[in-house]
């Protein structure tokens, strides 16, 4: 996989910090994607590596469900945050930034995929042809509702539901900086207001 410092001058200055690299940040301090988007074209390595840090494991997850091999997938990962780079002076909606990476790199992993069908010989045809994001309109809705809901009910959401450690109460509880009793309540509150900003977009 091709670094990224090896990509133009604009890349180099926020290139994203690698899976292994990746951090928390604290309740605190969350802020929204447009505000990071702001810094971001503003050159901000800091909001860079906070957006990488947010998303660049959903990205990789696109990848991998659309048929990606754990290399190809880092690679599509690399690629759908250079485009971003690329296109930050043409988003026409900074809250909708969950759903253009998604697409982004859903389309890069079609590509990938593509090629490495006309250049590898198939001789096994495998059992699951479906696509795995069949559901893709529901799957971007959640996205852009969990960027409306933001704040720290959207970070609590995302720890419990989609990262693939599936941390327990106990380490949401440290990291949130609350009771362990608390978690269920908030957690309960947090979809229902999620519910609501689903009904209201739908």
């Amino acid at each position: 996989m091709t670094s990224l410092s090896e990509q133009p001058a604009r890349a180099t200055e926020l290139r994203p910090t690698g899976r292994g690299a990746s951090t928390q940040p604290r309740h605190s301090e969350v802020v929204t994607d447009s505000d990071l988007l702001v810094r971001c074209r503003r050159r901000d390595s800091e909001a860079w590596n906070e957006l990488v840090s947010r998303y660049e494991r959903l990205v990789y997850t696109v990848a991998l469900r659309n048929g990606l091999g754990a290399e190809d997938a880092a690679d599509v990962t690399q690629a759908t945050f250079v485009a971003l780079i690329d296109a930050l002076d043409r988003l026409r909606d900074d809250e909708k930034l969950a759903s253009w990476l998604m697409t982004v790199a859903r389309r890069q992993a079609w590509r990938t995929r593509n090629l490495s069908r006309r250049t590898t010989p198939v001789e096994v045809t495998p059992d699951d042809v479906s696509d795995p994001f069949a559901d893709w309109a529901t799957t971007t809705a959640l996205h852009d509702a969990l960027s409306t809901l933001g704040g720290t009910c959207r970070e609590l959401l995302l720890a419990l539901y989609f990262e693939p450690e599936a941390p327990s109460y106990a380490e949401i509880a440290e990291r949130f900086g609350r009771s362990i009793g608390g978690i269920g309540p908030l957690r309960g509150r947090c979809l229902d207001k999620l519910r609501v900003i689903m009904g209201e977009e739908s």
